[in-house]
């Protein structure tokens, strides 16, 4: 690290990942809890000889000169499982500032009495390395795939918490379900609760598991083992009065099942015809609602005394639906759409899997796009969710019909349904007008290989058009789809601008640097040479460039009023 690229970390200041340490000297101890503070959380930068104002002190006489290998061995012998840490030593114009950078922790690190340390946001927005409580701990462990809460056997629950009603409503569910795991249906009730984790045996006796009370648990034994289980439906005015406002403390299924009924009321449908068939439209996909309300229930943090909610709010623009707990380790907003599953509670997960309230695959979100794409709305949006919370809103608002029979037609024509991809950007392109191969590999969250593959699929099934070659090519909608979208003047705008704007940017090019090759125009206006070539004859026939030289000498230059007199 050079002193410049120190100054530069420290002008940052702290955050979750850089922490402030000054030498006076620091005991060991406190440097090992910095440490493993910074390796439970984000991994990040640890300075020694700084003040947490961000002027450098530097490093205590007592610690040069700085043997790297011994600071090594003293972290990892204060920290369980040991860290290791890469050691900077930087000399400044104020004194040696040590930087050590700390690697994010895969596991829960401690200190060698046990316990352990991580990096919070406190008020006003400033970091602080406090120690995690129990419940915080089985939170942690349980983003890191290293403890599932839902399994736990519960040591003072009983066979008898169980609900009777709840394992027919389990049947049922199973029946109806195409999705479903059917052998679960020959099961008796014992063998059923066994095969989904429901229950364990332990001490002669079929021991509730957390899973189990909170699918078949009667009302008050929820209340009383799983305290932590609520949820509420809400639904607020333009006027931000709270209209409806209820929380309920129920099994899941019989929940799921309430919730749905509740958002029916709201959910009002409009039709229109294709071919022989009426087809709805409701305001909100039902399936996309049931995944979305699945994975808040599945992917919740039990151990946080906080509820789902499920709540129409106009000034969200729709339906939101969080839970605590935010997204587990290696699942962001940047790869949600394309990361492995990853459940958190990977009992609860598995049971509604096999009971078919949720993708078999795990792919649930995919789901979600396709389905509210597919009702001509704005994709969902996760952009709400924080460390804490998993916030997503489903789009409401008025239908783009016209959106939704292209889609129709698509399908038919092709005879099979259009991937999420494909609804993505088609929507994409449909609000902004044009896209590149880097814009849709991100909007993907896929590679550029890809995001290329998909589009020029969509130039073949008439959905897109290009123009540009090679990495200046860019897509926009075909003359047919903006027909079919109610709108055949914006390609003829957008066409016609295109060329405009072409011309115009070739002669403000000339009258900058007084030439241009036919290559160049290719690479300025994003266009295959052979364009390139159609519009330089274009430009000249108008007498407003004239042609220089032969082959690869050849060039173009403005051909002003005053040399054409």
């Amino acid at each position: 690290m050079t002193e410049a690229e120190l100054l530069a970390l420290v002008n940052q200041g702290e955050s979750l990942h850089c922490e402030f340490k000054r030498d006076s000297p620091i005991p060991d101890v406190e440097l090992a809890e910095a440490v493993a503070c910074l390796a439970n959380t984000e991994g990040g930068w640890l300075l020694l000889g700084v003040e947490d104002d961000g002027s450098i002190s530097g490093l205590h006489p007592k610690r040069l000169p700085v043997n790297p290998h011994l600071l090594q061995a003293l972290i990892a012998n204060k920290t369980s499982p040991g860290v290791q840490v890469e050691v900077h030593q930087v000399q400044t114009r104020d004194g040696v500032v040590v930087a050590l950078r700390v690697a994010r922790a895969p596991h829960l690190v401690a200190l060698t009495d046990g316990r352990v340390p991580r990096r919070f946001i406190v008020g006003r927005g400033q970091p602080e390395c406090r120690f995690l409580q129990p419940h915080e701990l089985a939170s942690r462990l349980a983003e890191l795939y290293q403890h599932d809460y839902t399994a736990q056997a519960l040591q003072k629950a009983t066979w008898e918490d169980l609900n009777p009603l709840e394992f027919e409503r389990l049947r049922q569910t199973i029946q109806r379900n195409p999705r479903a795991d059917k052998t679960l249906l020959d099961l008796p009730d014992e063998e059923l609760a066994q095969a989904l984790g429901l229950v364990v045996s332990g001490d002669g006796r079929l021991l509730p598991t957390v899973a189990g009370v909170l699918l078949l648990g009667r009302d008050e034994a929820i209340r009383r083992l799983v305290p932590t289980h609520e949820a509420a439906f809400q639904v607020l005015r333009e006027d931000r009065q709270v209209a409806v406002n209820e929380f309920f403390h129920e099994p899941l299924l019989k929940l799921f099942e309430r919730l749905e009924q509740r958002l029916q009321a709201h959910n009002p449908e409009e039709e229109f015809s294709f071919g022989l068939y009426r087809i709805p439209v409701p305001l909100f996909p039902p399936e996309a609602f049931r995944e979305a309300l699945a994975n808040a229930l599945v992917h919740r943090d039990y151990a946080l005394l906080q509820a789902v909610y499920v709540r129409l709010d106009p000034d969200a623009g729709g339906l939101v639906i969080s839970n605590p707990g935010g997204f587990v380790e290696g699942v962001t907003l940047d790869n949600l759409l394309v990361v492995e599953p990853r459940p958190r509670n990977r009992t609860l997960a598995d049971a509604f899997k096999r009971l078919g309230l949720v993708e078999r695959t795990g792919r649930g979100i995919d789901r979600i796009f396709r389905e509210v794409l597919g009702l001509g709305r704005r994709p969902p949006d996760y952009s709400g969710t924080t460390r804490d919370t998993v916030k997503v809103v489903l789009p409401g608002g008025k239908a783009d019909l016209n959106f939704v029979r292209l889609i129709l037609e698509v399908q038919d024509r092709q005879r099979r349904e259009l991937g999420w991809p494909h609804l993505l950007v088609l929507r994409q392109v449909t609000n902004e007008g044009e896209l590149t191969v880097a814009e849709t590999a991100r909007l993907i969250q896929q590679g550029e290989s890809r995001a290329r593959t998909l589009l020029e699929e969509m130039v073949e099934m008439g959905l897109l058009e290009a123009r540009g070659a090679k990495r200046g090519r860019v897509y926009h909608l075909s003359a047919g789809v903006y027909k079919r979208l109610g709108r055949p003047s914006a390609y003829v705008h957008r066409r016609g601008f295109d060329a405009l704007q072409q011309e115009q940017m070739v002669l403000t090019y000339l009258k900058s640097h007084g030439s241009i090759t036919r290559g160049e125009v290719a690479g300025l206006c994003h266009l295959t040479p052979s364009q390139a070539e159609y519009l330089m004859r274009k430009l000249k026939k108008a007498g407003k460039v004239r042609l220089v030289g032969k082959g690869r000498s050849a060039h173009y230059e403005y051909l002003s009023i005053n040399s054409e007199s």
